[in-house]
């Protein structure tokens, strides 16, 4: 006959139970929210905002590199030489190097937005992939298991890999893998260790709550509804047309303010500016 537990050890292997239920939950949405939810956001963001931006900072460089140019022009003018613009133009152009990246990183990063959202689970595969995760974290996660062995690390590692990168089939197979988890043993000084676990339980409760609460009052989770909303959409490229717009004015001021300094019809001179 197995022997009846003592009643606060019953209670406490209840709450607690219940307790780490509740935190892998939490650990699981806010691992979703940071890897999964932020990336699906901002790349909605690029979507539907990014082409706007990228000519905004195709217009910002233009006039950086035209002043740029014009300083050089005008300085070797000032000390009654000719411009070189071959050299002038060899000279911006490593100046610019900064511009240049930041340019190529944001056409980048549309395109890999793109290919974000064209390529993201089904409702179905997606809800199945949340599922497995929060039972691997239940029987893997550091934070319900601090003192889990080098094996099982090496396994949550291969979990949130899987996770991270949406592979369904993988996330399947270590969930057959740890799918018969063994219930925790009960020692002497069980209480203890049951009273020192609760403590702790609820205080990771706690942290996670506050920083999935500190995660989402700020961007990109903050703009969720607006990225649905077609007229906000709308109202937000009117504005970066607007701001862009000055800088493309701008530029054509400069480029003729250049063409006075060194008209672009004298033979020997060009000008690589577009």
């Amino acid at each position: 006959m197995t022997p009846s537990l003592h009643p606060e050890i019953q209670r406490l292997l209840e709450a607690n139970t219940e307790l780490r239920m509740e935190l892998a939950l939490l650990l699981t949405e806010a691992h979703d929210l940071v890897h999964t939810l932020r990336p699906n956001l901002l790349a909605l963001y690029q979507t539907k905002l990014g082409a706007w931006e990228l000519e905004k900072l195709k217009a910002q460089f233009r006039v950086a590199r035209l002043k740029r140019t014009i300083e050089l022009v005008q300085a070797m003018l000032n000390r009654g030489g000719k411009p070189d613009m071959v050299q002038i133009e060899a000279q911006v152009q490593e100046e610019q190097v900064l511009w240049e990246k930041k340019i190529n990183e944001a056409a980048a990063k549309l395109q890999s937005a793109e290919h974000r959202l064209a390529h993201l689970l089904s409702g179905e595969q997606n809800a199945e992939l949340k599922k497995l995760y929060y039972q691997l974290v239940k029987q893997l996660h550091p934070d319900l298991h601090p003192d889990q062995p080098a094996g099982d690390k090496l396994l949550w590692q291969q979990v949130q890999d899987a996770y991270d990168a949406g592979d369904l089939e993988k996330l399947r197979a270590l969930d057959l893998l740890l799918h018969n988890p063994q219930p925790p043993e009960c020692t002497a000084d069980a209480l203890e260790k049951l009273q020192t676990e609760h403590a702790m339980l609820e205080k990771r409760i706690d942290e996670l709550e506050a920083k999935i609460e500190q995660l989402e009052s700020q961007p990109p989770f903050t703009l969720r509804e607006d990225l649905e909303n077609e007229v906000w959409i709308a109202m937000k490229r009117t504005t970066i047309e607007k701001e862009t717009d000055p800088l493309q004015a701008q530029a054509a001021t400069l480029e003729k303010h250049l063409e006075t300094l060194v008209p672009p019809h004298v033979p020997g001179i060009e000008f690589g500016l577009n």
